[in-house]
């Protein structure tokens, strides 16, 4: 499998988890490249992720992939606003 057929699947794979898409993983023995599952930097945020993937889907021209993390990333940021605004307000009762 190529360099960027990888980097591909791997893309996908955090599209799904980005976008809460609840794909089975099967356990499977095989040693081939094609098999494995291939998942992003476990070490970046969410954000970052989405940002990166964002990057990713421009250059390949997925516009819609595009505009799905675009809406969930405004979404998350919306709704860590209206905890955190929450919060200070049970702050000060």
């Amino acid at each position: 499998m190529k360099e960027m057929e990888l980097l591909d699947r791997a893309m996908n794979v955090g599209y799904d988890m980005v976008m809460g898409e609840d794909k089975q993983i099967y356990h499977n023995d095989s040693n081939e490249i094609e098999d494995m599952v291939f998942i992003p930097d476990p070490e970046l945020t969410t954000d970052e992720l989405t940002e990166e993937l964002i990057e990713y889907f421009e250059s390949t021209e997925e516009y819609e992939k595009c505009a799905n993390l675009r809406d969930s990333l405004q979404l998350t940021k919306v709704l860590n606003q209206l905890i955190y605004d929450e919060s200070r307000r049970l702050d000060n009762i």
